[in-house]
């Protein structure tokens, strides 16, 4: 499949620099309107996946400064889902997916750029070769 914006290959419509972002949401409760409608409890936020990993960039948003570390370039002051990049691939190393040190900061261009070459950036490469020692296989 084309992105519908470039025209680059894609697994649907839009190429990954194109596709929709959203911030990352920063309230942590439940949508009360949801539980009312169905009369079903709220689930907790805390079990769901999304939401863990949700809670873990904005914890590492906010420690860290707010600039790529790859470039320096300023990521501004409301952190995106992308600029997180999971150095070691979530489907591949499901045991690395909350580790605070898989995550490197990037900006949407760099992001895209790593996704289609792992290996463009020394920084990611340094901390890749660090973490794939951490998680090694026998």
């Amino acid at each position: 499949m084309k992105c519908k914006t470039c025209g680059k290959n894609s697994d649907g419509e839009y190429c990954f620099q194109h596709k929709g972002r959203k911030p990352l949401s920063i309230g942590k409760g439940f949508s009360t309107e949801m539980s009312v409608i169905s009369n079903k409890k709220p689930k907790n936020v805390h079990n769901d996946g999304h939401n863990q990993q949700r809670d873990m960039f904005l914890n590492i948003w906010k420690k860290k400064r707010h600039y790529s570390e790859v470039s320096g370039v300023y990521l501004g002051k409301e952190p995106m889902s992308t600029y997180f990049h999971h150095i070691l691939p979530k489907e591949k190393y499901p045991e690395a997916c909350f580790d605070e040190k898989n995550i490197i900061l990037l900006t949407l261009e760099e992001h895209s750029n790593v996704e289609n070459d792992m290996y463009r950036y020394e920084e990611v490469n340094k901390r890749r070769n660090h973490l794939l020692t951490k998680y090694e296989r026998t």
